[in-house]
Parts: C-alpha cells; sequence; structure tokens
C-alpha cells in the first residue's frame, strides 16, 4: 500500500488532518484506526456517554500508576479506539481555552501559535450553530451548538454564580471567557457533532482510505526519514509507505508509545526494552499532565433533579423519543453548564473551571432513587507534571503512565480555593428552594488539612491528558512549532501531545484546532514543494 499521506488515529486531531488533506483530489490518504467504525448509536446519542467513557470495546481502557500524591489511587483514564477517538467518548462540551494559553505557549517557544495565530483555525474548523462572527465560524465541518432549555437548577447555578459576585460569561469562547455559562457543545440535530460525524460524511471520497481494527506497531525508518508504518490488521502484519509524510495522531498516551516503539525516545529507556535508538529524543513522553477534579455533593428534594430519569420506564421512554425524533433527553449532554472563575482578584485569568449537574452523583452514577445536585470543580492551569513510559516492547501491551497528581502546592492550594468558593455560590439566594445537606466533602471539613484529605481521596481525572510531546525549542521539545519531530523527517506529531502547557478547559475544542491548523501547514508545505 503506498499513498501521499499516512495519519495514525482518527481521533479529533487526525480526522480533522485526513478530511482536510483530502479535500484535494489530487492528494491520496490513508487513516488508520485502531478501533471500529463510526456510527454505533451509543456514540451518536449524547445522553448515552457513559455506555463508552466507562469501558467497553470502544475504549482503551488505561489506568494510571498507583498516583503518590493521591493516596496511592490509580486514575482511570479512558481512551477512544473507535472512529473519532476520546471525541466519540467525551462529554461534548466545547471550550477553545483562553487567549492567554495560547501566548504562553507561543512565549514557551511556540512560535505561531499565538491567539491571534491560531483564531483564524478555531473559526474556520467550526459552524456556530447561533451565528458567525470575528470570533466564532460558520462554515466548518464541526458544528457547534449552545445548551438552552435549562433544568431549574442548572438555571438556579448560573443565578448563583452571578450572584456571588463572578458575572456571566456572554460568549466563553469568544472575547471573555469569566463567569458562568451554559456550555458550547458538539451536538447537531439531537446527535454527536465530532470528527466520527466528520469521517461518516466523507468516507466515500475515493482519494480517502479508512482502515479500522488497524494497530500501529511501528513506523518505518529509512536513512533517518520516516517512510509509512507497520500495523497488524486480522491478526497478519502489515506495511504502508507514504510519499510525502507520516502524521502521528494516536494522542497523549499512544503517540509517545509509537515514537518509542520505533526508537524514538529516552535512549536509556529504550535500550532497557532491547529497543534500537534511532534518535534519542528524551521529553518524548515527559510533560505528561491533565485537570483534576473533586465534586461537592448536596442531597435536595424528592424530585427536584433529573436522577429520576434514570429509572428504567422513563429510561425506555426517553430513548424511544430519541430514535424517533432526536429529540429529547437523550438528545443532550449531562454537562450543560459550568462556569470559569478567578481564584483572587490578582489571578490574571481564570484559574478554576465547573461542570454543574443536576444529578445527585455516586462516583459516576446518578441513582435514580436519590436526588441533588453536584458542583464538579478543579484547576484549570495543571502545575503538576507526570509521565508516559512503555511497560515492554511488545506493541500490544498498553504503556505506564502517572499524573503525578497534586505533586505541586499550588494545584492543592487552587483546590482548598475552589472548593471554598463552591461553599460560597451554594449559599446564594438563587439555591433557596433546592438546597439541601452537603454530603461531600461535608460541613465539618474547613481546615486547609481537611480539604487536601478530602482532594487527596477523591480527586479524579477530567481526561484531558495531553503534553507527552510538547512542541517548542527547549532540550525537551519532542516537535518543532512546524509539527515537525526534531531530528527525524517525514514525520509530524499532530494531536494534544504537542501542548506545551493545558489550555483552560475541555481540550476536545483545542485538539481539534491543532489538527486544523496542522494541516494548514502540511498544506502549505506540499504547495511549496511543487512550486520549487
Amino acid at each position: 500500500m503506498r499513498y501521499d499521506y499516512l495519519v495514525i488515529g482518527s481521533g479529533s486531531s487526525g480526522g480533522m488532518v485526513a478530511a482536510r488533506l483530502s479535500e484535494d483530489p489530487s492528494i491520496s490518504v490513508l487513516l488508520l484506526e485502531a478501533g471500529g467504525r463510526e456510527g454505533h448509536w451509543t456514540i451518536r446519542m449524547p445522553a448515552a456517554t457513559r455506555n463508552n467513557f466507562l469501558g467497553g470495546p470502544r475504549n482503551w481502557c488505561f489506568s494510571t500508576e498507583p498516583e503518590p500524591w493521591m493516596d496511592n489511587r490509580r486514575i482511570f483514564q479512558p481512551r477512544g479506539k473507535v472512529v473519532g477517538g476520546s471525541s466519540s467518548l467525551n462529554g461534548m462540551v466545547f471550550v477553545r481555552g483562553h487567549r492567554e494559553d495560547f501566548n504562553r505557549w507561543e512565549a514557551a517557544g511556540a512560535e505561531g501559535w499565538s491567539y491571534e495565530d491560531v483564531l483564524p483555525h478555531f473559526r474556520t474548523m467550526e459552524t456556530c450553530l447561533r451565528g458567525g462572527n470575528a470570533y466564532r465560524g460558520d462554515a466548518g465541518p464541526i458544528s457547534v451548538s449552545r445548551m438552552s432549555d435549562l433544568h431549574p437548577m442548572e438555571q438556579a447555578f448560573l443565578e448563583a454564580v452571578d450572584q456571588a459576585g463572578y458575572g456571566v460569561a456572554q460568549d466563553y469562547n469568544g472575547a471573555d471567557q469569566d463567569g458562568g455559562t451554559a456550555f458550547d457543545v458538539n451536538i447537531a440535530n439531537g446527535e454527536r457533532s465530532a470528527t466520527a460525524a466528520l469521517i461518516g460524511r466523507i468516507r466515500n471520497r475515493p482519494n480517502l482510505t479508512v482502515l479500522t481494527g488497524a494497530h500501529v506497531t511501528r513506523l518505518l525508518i529509512e536513512g533517518g526519514r520516516v517512510t509509512g508504518a507497520a500495523f497488524i490488521r486480522n491478526g497478519t502484519e502489515q506495511e504502508a509507505r507514504c510519499d510525502a509524510e507520516v502524521i502521528l495522531s494516536a494522542g497523549a498516551v499512544q503517540s509517545p508509545q509509537i515514537l518509542m516503539l520505533s526508537g524514538i525516545g529516552p535512549a536509556e529507556q529504550l535500550q532497557s526494552h532491547g529497543i534500537t535508538v534511532r534518535h534519542d529524543l528524551p521529553g518524548v513522553g515527559e510533560n505528561l499532565h491533565d485537570h483534576l477534579e473533586v465534586h461537592i455533593k448536596h442531597r435536595s428534594a424528592a424530585g427536584s433533579s433529573r436522577n429520576g430519569l434514570l429509572k428504567p420506564h422513563r429510561m425506555a421512554a426517553i430513548g424511544l423519543q430519541w430514535f424517533l425524533s432526536r429529540t429529547g433527553p437523550a438528545a443532550t449532554t449531562p454537562s450543560r453548564v459550568g462556569a470559569f472563575l478567578r481564584t483572587a482578584k490578582d489571578v490574571p485569568y481564570p484559574d478554576i473551571q465547573y461542570h454543574f449537574w443536576p444529578y445527585y452523583l455516586d462516583g459516576w452514577s446518578p441513582p435514580p432513587d436519590k436526588d441533588g445536585y453536584c458542583f464538579d470543580v478543579g484547576p484549570v492551569q495543571t502545575a503538576s507534571r507526570g509521565w508516559v513510559k512503555l511497560a515492554s516492547a511488545d506493541p500490544l501491551a498498553a504503556p505506564i503512565m502517572r499524573l503525578n497528581g497534586l505533586q505541586e502546592e499550588i494545584d492543592r492550594k487552587v483546590f482548598r480555593d475552589s472548593i471554598r468558593i463552591t461553599r460560597e455560590i451554594a449559599a446564594q439566594r438563587a439555591f433557596d428552594r433546592l438546597r439541601g445537606p452537603e454530603v461531600a466533602p461535608g460541613p465539618d471539613a474547613t481546615s486547609d488539612d481537611d480539604l487536601d484529605a478530602f482532594v487527596r481521596a477523591n480527586a479524579n481525572s477530567a481526561y484531558h491528558v495531553c503534553g507527552t510531546c510538547k512542541m517548542g525549542r527547549d532540550e525537551m521539545a519532542v516537535v518543532a512549532p512546524d509539527l515537525r519531530v526534531h531530528g527525524i523527517d517525514g514525520l509530524r506529531v499532530v494531536d494534544a501531545s504537542i501542548m506545551p502547557s493545558i489550555t483552560n478547559g475541555n481540550t476536545n475544542a483545542p485538539s481539534l484546532m491543532i489538527g486544523e491548523k496542522g494541516a494548514s501547514m502540511i498544506l502549505e508545505t506540499r504547495r511549496g514543494r511543487n512550486a520549487a
């Protein structure tokens, strides 16, 4: 098999790259995906997120090593094993991040990735169903809608945020992120509108080949240039080659894994597994970070929350309504409102994010016989850093990872501040007719030590892992600002692993932007080569 471009991974970034490159009928593209095809109803139905998110055949179901600063707990890390990658499992909340996130990238050595540089790509990738403007796009392949028809508890949360003095964000993906807001989401016409839907629309392009069930085992390297990839499909190893470039978009966990399996990474680690070192690149797998969050839970009066929707007879009726008309509670996501707030007046831009749920939760499960609401909150400018490493030279073995969550005191401090701010919001008059007792962490948890213990025991991942092939110019950078891997020809990494630092919010939207901008740079290189 021979193509112009080979894209490894069909997630938010890789799917976008394959879609944009194959818009030119003269370019042949092979898209390799280890998981299965798009289209299953549990992916298309927005409310069915938990069906795949918590496990099953469309999920890699990774977990971290025991986390030393989180009571030695292993933290579950779901990753999408299906066309669309993790955008087929996520909660569909669409958050670009704050403009200063991208200015910080550029200041750290990622030239050309300032907010002014990335804004055009955010605009061209989306169709904002509320209409385009100087900040929002209206002709892109990813549809973005704003949540409406809010539940009384959701309305109470937004009112309480405002009453507490934190304000309202008119468009947090536009000029100003601060305040409470209904979320933008990747939902259109009652269905998930993400990379899987995009690939489904373009799958029949004659110049695009999509191979599912293709588990990449290593990159093919000849004379310092990547020329293709080996992969296992239907039990046999096959090879695919390309004439232009290989684009590695396997995500923050598996992009570094594939690089290391191919001999690109920290030499000492590769040698310990008997892997021939093709290029010593010490930053591969380092700089892993994620958003962590805790649930501040309150009970409420019977029938006041959405927990009753989980009763079997109601779930059956809701499911039938969606299958017949793509409407009703199944046509929306549980994460419908939230906020971006500053823990102190001198904080330069929001440093905590909320997802508010009109459900009482036991873990991630809303029991149908209990009522309440949940403030899901945590820092968005994570300081702690971890790593991804090989477990062995076996390409089918899961890599090992550790977040080192809560290692840095600033992360612990922001958690303490965020819990106290949550209590301030919960005490506002908007919650007077809904308020029930605080169940977690509970009213007796007031000291710094109490709150630290609660966070250590209960903080969980927001599933926004990134940073393991970071972009920049320093000795730990893996890719240059044009996303080419340092020291290797014919290879770019285009996914969330290239983020030098995490963005302020859910990472799906910036991952889509990385794919959009990455494709633009690849096509610009091609035009320059053809002109020469």
